[in-house]
């Protein structure tokens, strides 16, 4: 077999092992020895070894034993997903697998070459892809009931000692951007600062906003819009908790070029705690996590699992 070398094989499966993508639900050599047996599938020697290659190929160190019991649960999870009549399209799963060459920086073509150099048998590792693929459609389609309500984010809140804000700032604000073209000289963006400063100084009521920012060349004025101070970022929150009705804040460089923004008006609101996206998400996700969990238990609790030697 041609060695490769260790600092290609991390970046040529690192995306693969964050996707679980070892070879396992293919038919296995005839004389490939078995190690273990669920619900009558076999897990080999082969596949063992394989696994231990991607984990190796991401930097993570594991024992034979931790593989075995993860190709066991990932046994578990298929079968789970085809006795729940989940199915996927050949397009889903070439998307997946393609996402995976991609991720590489290497063409499927490059990918696959790359995975036999390293001992892995690219049918095996697509074949993984289409059992992780199961086990996700699988949850989506039956974790509707694991929900986090606005009640479970107060508790999580208090329980952190975050201060929970019972109003919130809504601000109308508009925004102007002078364009800068992304090659422009450093000249040419100093030129643009000390003209959007220089509308800045000027503008005291977002009624003028219109008016004065065409006096400019090439900008664009966008229509107002409102944003909740529970959506933006701390340090905003506290620029414009010092910062005027109709006035604007200081020049910030972008993608596009200089923005200045009017703050035309502002109010107080109730807040809405179900704001908090990121909160939720984490909690929603431990839940989800559980849910896995205790459907991996009972299956395991109503499956027959056999080791058989050493792996």
């Amino acid at each position: 077999m041609p060695r490769i070398n260790p600092t290609r094989l991390q970046i040529i499966f690192a995306a693969a092992a964050l996707l679980f993508a070892a070879a396992a639900s293919l038919p296995t050599p005839a004389k490939a020895q078995v190690v273990a047996l669920v619900n009558g599938e076999p897990i080999t020697v082969l596949d063992v070894a394989e696994r231990l290659k991607l984990h190796r190929g991401s930097g993570k160190t594991v024992s034979k034993k931790e593989v075995l019991e993860e190709l066991v649960e990932y046994k578990l999870k298929l079968q789970i997903a085809e006795r729940g009549g989940v199915s996927l399209t050949n397009s889903e799963v070439d998307r997946a697998y393609g996402s995976i060459a991609a991720r590489s920086g290497r063409t499927l073509e490059q990918f696959e070459q790359a995975l036999r150099q390293g001992g892995i048998d690219p049918n095996r590792l697509k074949a993984r892809v289409k059992a992780d693929l199961a086990w996700q459609k699988y949850i989506q389609a039956n974790s509707a009931n694991v929900i986090v309500r606005d009640a479970d984010l107060v508790a999580a809140m208090n329980q952190r000692g975050q201060t929970l804000h019972l109003k919130s700032i809504q601000y109308t604000m508009q925004q102007v951007i002078f364009v800068v073209r992304r090659n422009a000289p450093v000249t040419v963006k100093q030129a643009r600062l000390k003209e959007a400063e220089s509308l800045r100084s000027r503008v005291t009521s977002c009624s003028q906003v219109q008016q004065l920012a065409h006096e400019y060349k090439e900008v664009v004025v966008k229509t107002p819009l409102r944003r909740f101070s529970s959506d933006l970022s701390p340090a905003l929150q506290k620029l414009l908790e010092t910062l005027p009705d109709g006035r604007m804040t200081p020049p910030e460089v972008t993608v596009n070029g200089i923005e200045v923004v009017a703050i035309c008006d502002r109010k107080e609101v109730p807040a809405d705690v179900s704001s908090n996206r990121e909160l939720r998400n984490e909690l929603l996700g431990q839940r989800v996590q559980n849910y896995e969990k205790r459907i991996l238990d009972k299956m395991r609790q109503t499956s027959i699992i056999r080791y058989i030697g050493e792996p």
